[in-house]
Formats: C-alpha cells, structure tokens, sequence
C-alpha cells in the first residue's frame, strides 16, 4: 500500500518537480534520412588553425530539431574550433521528420569539416530571386567576449517585423519589436546579393581566443544558408560578411537598442 501510494505521489508531483517529459519522444535519425531533409549547407569552416597539417578534424553534433524543423539544441560531440558554434546551429533547418504521419522531434548527427583556409577554392552560387517574400527570414547575432561586447540577436521576417533580444553590454536589454518598411527590407537582401552570399563558406575563425563570435543567415523558398564570423577577416573572409553584418544592424533600426549611452 505504501509502495502505490509513494508512487502516485510522484507521478502528481512529476510536473512540479520536472520528472514529466513532453510525450513526444525524441526519435534517432539515420543519416540517410536527416540528409534528405537537411535545408542548407553543413560547412565546411575554414580557419588559420593547423595550417601545416594536411587535416583537421571535423565537427561533430548531435542536434535536437523540432516538430517545425528548426534546431532546439546541440551537444558538440568531437572536435574543435574557436567561436560559438551555438550560433550556427540555431540557423539549421530541416523538413520537418515524420513518423506513421505525425511531425516529431527528432535528433540527428551533423558533421561540419574543418579546413585550413589556404585549401578554398573559389567558387560562385547566383543569388536566388524571392519568389515567397513571406517565407523570409534574415538572422544576426553577436556574442559577448573576455570584455564588454554587445550580446543580442535579431530576426527579419519577410513582412518586416524585427525580433530583437538585447542580451548583455547593450544600451537596452529584453525583446524589441518594430517593423521595417519593403524599401529598407529589400535594401536589406540587396546587401547580401552584393556579398555573394551564396559563394561564401559556411564559416571562418581564426585561432585567437576571448573574441566575439558572429553569425548571419537568411532563409526564404525553402533554401538557406548561414556564415559563422569569428575574426574571420583574419583568416581571408571577404568583406561583404562584414557589409551584411552592418546593413542588419543599421536596417532593422536595432542599432538604435544596442548602441550604449
């Protein structure tokens, strides 16, 4: 009798205490699968690290992705590189995964290769034309550093409304939102076509420490592609990733919230 009681005990205190789980178990992925449903690129990272060995080793994540295809979380498994890798993960899309005909979150393995930057070859992508300006969506976000960096992130819908969230060392912390007009929102992903942002490696850190880390992306008709900044103009990133970075901030109107008084 005491042992069913102590048991119900539990399960009404589940909740309460943080036992119970969402009832939507995470299913494994095989690779096979999560490729076929991957929108987007995986690396590589090019970076200045080990530059005399002939390789380096990859990257490898095991990331949670959600009923709606958008990476929760992730656990770096192996490998290693400078700069926040969280900020090119939460840029990762996927087709949403199905099981007997119901969405369910899902954890999949990804590999991102590490290069040494003396290895790029160049090689140009056209910038698509939007054909659904309501699927667009543009992210920024910067990290804080051994110092007083601004920490925050903005998100661009294809509507004009920008999501900010001031983090740290910002002139106004918390959730912003303002809307932007289509001039300014075209202007914006003007910028991005003159970078060829297309052409662009999916990231470039340089092996230095304590710096801020940097990470753009747009996403829009099913296609996306995000660039990892960690001093890359260190290691040879062109300076159009710095350009974009700079029209997010100035076009959104965010720089208005992190600039400090």
């Amino acid at each position: 009798m005491l042992r069913v009681r102590l048991i119900c005990f539990c399960f009404f205190l589940g909740p309460l205490l943080g036992f119970a789980q969402d009832s939507r178990s995470t299913v494994e992925i095989p690779e096979t699968e999560a490729a076929e449903h991957r929108i987007g690129t995986r690396g590589p990272i090019y970076t200045n690290l080990g530059q005399g060995a002939p390789t380096l080793e990859p990257v490898t994540l095991e990331v949670v992705v959600g009923t709606d295809g958008k990476s929760l979380d992730a656990i770096k498994t192996s490998g290693f590189i400078f700069g926040d890798l969280t900020f090119l993960w939460k840029t990762w899309q996927y087709r949403p995964f199905e099981r007997n005909g119901h969405p369910v979150v899902a954890k999949v393995r990804e590999s991102v290769a590490v290069l040494p930057i003396r290895g790029r070859s160049e090689v140009h992508i056209p910038f698509p034309e939007i054909h659904d300006w309501n699927s667009l969506r543009i992210t920024l976000s910067r990290s804080g550093c051994y110092g007083t960096c601004s920490t925050y992130e903005i998100e661009i819908h294809g509507d004009g409304t920008v999501l900010y969230d001031g983090k740290a060392f910002v002139g106004t912390t918390g959730r912003k939102r303002v809307k932007i007009s289509q001039p300014s929102l075209v202007k914006l992903v003007d910028a991005f076509r003159k970078a060829d942002y297309f052409s662009l490696a999916d990231g470039y850190v340089s092996g230095v420490t304590d710096l801020p880390t940097c990470a753009s992306s747009i996403s829009f008709d099913g296609l996306s592609k995000s660039v990892l900044d960690y001093v890359g103009r260190d290691v040879g990133m062109p300076p159009g990733v710095s350009d974009v970075e700079a029209a997010i901030d100035l076009l959104s109107e965010a720089s208005k919230w992190v600039r400090r008084k």
